[in-house]
């Protein structure tokens, strides 16, 4: 099975992935999202998504599995989750991300989660994701407004 580059960390007991060029600021959001909201590592670089009768999953490459690469440190060792359902899939732009979400969707292997277009260097991003998997928690939809406790 080929590894899809991508970051991932579970959040609200759903994985997120981190998708976007390199560069765009992966491993950095995974690790905000860690160190101020909870999150847990699942993987960093490549993962391995796999779908069976509960959607599609993510799970660390083999060989990366609990390392997380900061850019100028070098590999840092954390706790990881050793696989979760994924839930929401946020592709990270250099651009400015629409005022509102755009209907959009992440497929793998006939299966599909929503899909987000953000801002990897906006300092707001992981709050937002915050409030994404909040929001996932009551089924996710990207035309509704949202009650975030």
């Amino acid at each position: 099975m080929n590894p899809y580059h991508a970051s991932a960390v579970m959040l609200e007991g759903r994985a997120i992935m981190l998708t976007g060029a390199a560069g765009s600021g992966k491993s950095s959001l995974a690790l905000q999202l860690i160190e101020h909201y909870g999150a847990t590592l699942i993987g960093d670089d490549r993962l391995i998504l796999s779908v069976d009768g509960a959607g599609i999953h993510v799970a660390p490459h083999a060989t990366l599995a609990g390392l997380l690469e900061l850019r100028g440190l070098g590999l840092m060792r954390l706790p990881y989750a050793p696989s979760a359902p994924l839930g929401l899939v946020i592709n990270l732009q250099e651009d400015a991300p629409p005022r509102l979400a755009e209907a959009d969707y992440f497929t793998f292997a006939d299966e599909s989660v929503p899909l987000l277009a953000m801002r990897g260097a906006d300092a707001t991003t992981a709050l937002r994701i915050k409030y994404a998997a909040q929001a996932l928690k009551n089924g996710f939809r990207q035309d509704a407004i949202y009650r975030l406790d």
